[in-house]
């Protein structure tokens, strides 16, 4: 009986010392994801203060009217390219209601 117990109780040291070294290497592995992770959150960090100074000097007036003016060809707007809301009839006609022009069916009926 007492070769049993001693068996039992190596068995048991074996099975605690195998789990032991299952734990540590666990351990290792957990420390070395959580590593990883905390340099990929530094690096997302990192970006997102670079974005954030890109849209800052991107968001500049002086920097939109440049691009404007280089890359899309646009420019400030002449004083005769400018025109009061008076003015609109004159230069592009007077406004059309299309109920009026949906009603009237009399100009397309032949006679």
């Amino acid at each position: 009986m007492s070769r049993r117990v001693f068996i039992l109780g190596l068995v048991i040291v074996g099975l605690l010392v195998f789990s032991l070294y299952r734990a540590k290497y666990g351990a290792k592995d957990t420390a070395a994801e959580l590593m990883a992770v905390e340099a990929q959150i530094e690096e997302a960090h990192h970006e997102k203060a670079l974005l954030e100074t890109e849209l800052s000097h991107m968001s500049r007036r002086e920097w939109i009217e440049e691009y404007a003016r280089n890359e899309l060809g646009m420019a400030p707007p002449r004083p005769e390219q400018m025109a009061n809301e008076r003015d609109l009839d004159a230069l592009i006609g007077l406004p059309v209601d299309p109920a009026a022009d949906a009603g009237d069916t009399s100009a397309e009926a032949p006679e």
